[in-house]
């Protein structure tokens, strides 16, 4: 259902998406969008798992604001600091944004081709020098993820040991910063290349196999979104 959706709509619900999710200050309505999120990515069977990385960092996010951020009434005393009920909803809020802008766009990328995203943009206007830098942002990325896979295996294979604390992270992020820099220079001077043997922007317009159009029914989708975000915010305020 989703791939037959335009995706400026997509694109569109994306922005929106993340403008309510800092709009958001209700803990009930920011934890019930997190779980339908959760539930659109599992639906519609989205590539990209919820890693230690991922994990770790709204863990830590919630920790932070859980000890810096003490507010309102206490309920529990650790001696170290005090669990306050503002300082857990801080960090329900900070860390649920995190959590929903990464799940949005892992959605967002899983359900669309960059192909048919840069066809609609240049379908309303947009110049395809511009639609094409989405292209590559969104071809790229699980490139680079394969490539860091790759700088990884190889320095396992030769011996390297990088322990799991804080020192040991510091470590893993200066030995493969290095080769990745490397390998996407590299790729960057292929594409370069590539683009300017076919002569990439010889021509003010760009003509698609398959043009993705913007029809009526992509308009009153997009007023429906809107209208959805303002009954969201309004929501948000009563509560």
């Amino acid at each position: 259902m989703a791939d037959k959706i335009n995706p400026v709509v997509k694109l569109i619900a994306l922005v929106l998406g993340a403008l309510m999710v800092f709009l958001i200050d209700s803990v009930l309505m920011l934890i019930s969008f997190v779980l339908l999120l959760v539930v659109l990515k599992a639906f519609y069977k989205v590539k990209g798992r919820f890693g230690r990385g991922i994990v770790f960092l709204v863990i830590a996010i919630f920790l932070a604001q859980l000890i810096f951020v003490p507010e309102g009434q206490v309920l529990l005393d650790l001696r170290l600091f005090e669990v306050t009920l503002g300082s857990v909803e801080n960090g329900i809020l900070i860390a649920g944004r995190f959590f929903s802008l990464i799940t949005m766009s892992w959605i967002f990328v899983g359900t669309t081709e960059p192909r048919d995203l840069s066809s609609a943009l240049s379908y309303l206007g947009v110049p395809y020098r511009y639609s094409f830098l989405l292209i590559i942002a969104m071809r790229f990325a699980p490139i680079f993820q394969f490539e860091l896979s790759n700088v990884q295996d190889a320095q396992k294979i030769r011996g390297l040991k990088i322990d799991k604390d804080i020192r040991g992270l510091i470590r893993s992020v200066r030995y493969t910063t290095t080769p990745l820099l490397y390998s996407a220079m590299s790729k960057v001077n292929t594409l370069a290349s590539s683009m300017e043997g076919r002569g990439f922007g010889m021509y003010k317009k760009k003509t698609f196999l398959h043009p993705i159009r913007f029809t009526s029914w992509d308009a009153v989708l997009t007023v429906l979104l809107f209208i959805l975000c303002f009954e969201l915010y309004y929501l948000n305020q009563l509560l």
